[in-house]
């Protein structure tokens, strides 16, 4: 099976804009506890982590962004800067395990073949920090569903699952 990775990651990039466009502007400095990212910086982090598993599968320099400053604006900015990165980068159909990716995941190192390497490190560490994200909002209020997370589901207007 022949999957564009580049268009995965757009997709799962456009996801993270939805996320950010639905939430209110005073949220982007709180974080879900002491000790945490906050989060414009899990939404820094997620989008990076896209660059970080395509760019060295397409045999291109890694760039990563920065956020200029804090809020909403920033990180919409800094949304757009990789969106259209990844948008210059070749496209890549086929993932070759002979070839070894490394990258360092806190303070360990990782080295796998791409396939794994994308994923069972890169996809996993874009979601995790993507789900900072939502649940950052949601902690706050902000009205999201699995829907704007996903780009699948569908929920009427004020859904709610009752506790089990």
């Amino acid at each position: 099976m022949n999957i564009l990775i580049k268009d995965l990651f757009l997709r799962y990039l456009h996801q993270l804009g939805v996320i950010i466009d639905k939430t209110p502007d005073n949220l982007f400095a709180d974080a879900l506890s002491e000790g945490m990212f906050s989060l414009e910086l899990n939404a820094q982090v997620a989008a990076n982590f896209l660059l970080r598993g395509y760019s060295p599968i397409a045999s291109v320099d890694l760039v990563s962004y920065e956020l200029n400053e804090t809020g909403k604006g920033s990180v919409c900015r800094l949304l757009e800067r990789v969106k259209t990165h990844l948008e210059s980068l070749p496209d890549i159909t086929e993932l070759d395990d002979s070839k070894i990716m490394s990258d360092s995941a806190g303070f360990s190192e990782v080295n796998l073949p791409q396939s794994r390497f994308v994923f069972e490190y890169i996809i996993p560490n874009y979601m995790f920090h993507a789900s900072m994200v939502y649940a950052i909002a949601r902690k706050n209020g902000t009205p999201l569903s699995k829907g704007d997370f996903d780009g699948l589901h569908s929920y009427p207007v004020g859904f709610k699952f009752d506790p089990i």
